[in-house]
């Protein structure tokens, strides 16, 4: 069997809305980003089917990469969020609002707020000697997707390790990855 760089070229147009993902000016952006990320991680999966077909070990090579897909929360996730976000109207993201957090900076030391008052926007404190204060921006997150009427929750593990559903470009290198791993054992099997 020849080599085919299709699922090559997907999986590089992946690669790079996760890179866009994360040069993102807007919000607006990162979701778009996230959206093609979806097209293309989904596409380097349909290229290989479509090449690898051809061999006639193909359909006993492809059963543990098919379960996978239905199995694994991430990638389940993503194959039935590019199927939600293609083919009806439900969002695949959401917003998490922005914020602040008062902490002590130093964690082996008391924060002692005498006084604080929030005037017009603004926060006063009394005796900020061990204040920190984080600025939580507004950002991405990932929803529940609803495809052919089954829900999808968001992943937290992937192939049985944690993931942080919260860290979107996280879940796409992972995804990217297993893809990447995937079509180089194919090669190996079909082509060397």
């Amino acid at each position: 069997m020849q080599h085919s760089d299709q699922p090559y070229i997907e999986l590089r147009k992946a690669r790079i809305a996760i890179e866009a993902m994360g040069t993102a000016r807007s919000l607006d952006e990162f979701e778009e980003n996230w959206k093609e990320f979806l097209g293309r991680i989904e596409r380097v999966w349909n290229k290989a089917y479509n090449h690898f077909d051809k061999s006639p070990k193909w359909n006993g090579w492809k059963g543990r990469y098919e379960k996978a897909r239905k199995s694994d929360p991430l990638l389940s996730y993503l194959v039935n969020a590019r199927g939600a976000d293609e083919h009806t109207v439900n969002e695949t993201t959401g917003l998490d609002p922005s914020g602040i957090t008062v902490n002590a900076a130093d964690r082996n030391l008391p924060l002692t707020i005498e006084h604080m008052t929030i005037k017009g926007g603004h926060v006063f404190i009394n005796d900020p000697s061990n204040l920190r204060i984080d600025f939580i921006p507004q950002r991405i997150k990932l929803l529940p997707v609803i495809n052919r009427g089954r829900e999808y929750p968001v992943p937290y593990e992937h192939f049985g390790t944690p993931i942080d559903p919260s860290d979107v470009i996280a879940l796409a290198n992972h995804a990217a990855a297993y893809y990447e791993a995937m079509l180089e054992k194919a090669e190996y099997f079909f082509v060397k």
